[in-house]
């Protein structure tokens, strides 16, 4: 069993805000397909091929409640967190096996369960602004923001997709081979820049 996680907030209120991009590539992923999700305390889950997607009901900051009860139901063998990060410019795709939380909350909440390198990652970046960031990650996506937002979206379904029908390591093949045909690309979320976790180059 593979298990995706999509992180995000709950409520309506919080539906199109930007710490809800991994809320969202889940619900592309599903409305694409026809499939719903269903709906239990903890969280929101679909299973589909051997796989589970879940959007943790638990808030942000306590998104590893969600994981601790997913873990101990089905005991995924992969796991896999879609997020969103304000230190990447607005819908670059960036994919990776482990790190650390790189100061989101949502993913400090997964590392309490589980160490970092158990914790496969596709980060969804939001940009930043001068503004604090509790609030500006709260803050929803401009209608010009959602529409740049979108073949991002679509592109993070592709890559769930392989990850589904086989496993990490053809994820990470996928997204090399995109992003070499991306590499002359000025698009957003085509041509990546270089990252930094606390200093450090990734």
């Amino acid at each position: 069993m593979k298990l995706i996680l999509g992180l995000g907030n709950i409520g309506e209120k919080y539906q199109l805000s930007r710490h809800n991009a991994g809320f969202m590539c889940l619900d592309a992923w599903a409305a694409k397909r026809g499939l719903k999700f269903r709906h239990e305390n903890l969280f929101d889950f679909l299973l589909h091929k051997g796989s589970c997607l879940i959007k943790p009901n638990t808030w942000m900051n306590r998104s590893g409640l969600a994981l601790d009860e997913a873990l101990r139901r089905w005991k995924p063998s992969q796991i896999l967190a879609i997020y969103d990060d304000l230190e990447l410019p607005l819908g670059v795709i960036r994919i990776r096996a482990g790190g650390g939380d790189g100061g989101h909350n949502g993913i400090r909440s997964l590392l309490g369960v589980l160490p970092a390198d158990q914790i496969k990652r596709i980060r969804i970046g939001i940009d930043r602004d001068n503004s604090d960031p509790r609030d500006y990650v709260l803050e929803n996506f401009s209608s010009e923001e959602l529409q740049k937002l979108q073949p991002v979206l679509e592109q993070t379904c592709e890559f769930m997709d392989v990850y589904i029908n086989s496993d990490f390591s053809s994820l990470l093949n996928a997204y090399s081979v995109w992003k070499k045909s991306c590499s002359g690309d000025i698009e957003t979320g085509n041509k990546s820049p270089k990252e930094n976790d606390n200093g450090k180059k990734l």
